[in-house]
């Protein structure tokens, strides 16, 4: 008899968390753009939503060899819905150097590599790399959001 109610209680419990988890997300909204500098379309640049309010989370995104980009927001490992939630945000667009290490070398020696060379370097404009230095800023409504066209400059 104990056992039955031992598996009732658990699950009751099962259930209880499963009905409050959103394996959704939260409700976000299509967000892409295209990123150029200079009249160049920029490759391989991550594109980030910092939100304004304390409640907002990020969104971010890639831009493929067209410059072209969309965000997803980060909720948790599993959880990563297309777009970004309304409210305003700043946007910072990064793209470092890519390095490579000779293959079969150990990890120390990958280490010692990246140490001698020091940190990547930042390809784009340092002002766009912190939403406090950004100029560009976008504002997110609940329903598609026009695409947006980032002109970086030197």
């Amino acid at each position: 008899m104990q056992v039955a109610q031992a598996m009732v209680v658990c699950g009751i419990g099962f259930a209880t968390l499963l009905g409050c988890s959103r394996g959704s997300g939260p409700a976000t909204y299509p967000v892409t753009g295209v990123v150029t500098m200079d009249g160049e379309v920029v490759e391989g640049a991550t594109v980030t939503l910092v939100p304004s309010s304390e409640t907002g989370r990020s969104a971010s995104g890639i831009t493929d060899a067209e410059g072209k980009f969309s965000v997803m927001t980060y909720v948790s490992p599993g959880v990563q819905p297309k777009g970004a939630m309304p409210g305003d945000y700043s946007v910072t667009i990064r793209k470092l150097e890519v390095r490579k290490v000779e293959e079969g070398g150990t990890p120390q020696e990958a280490q010692a590599a990246f140490r001698k060379l020091g940190p990547p370097k930042d390809l784009l404009p340092k002002k766009y790399a912190s939403p406090n230095t950004s100029d560009l800023k976008v504002t997110v409504n609940e329903g598609p959001t026009e695409a947006m066209s980032l002109e970086l400059t030197r």
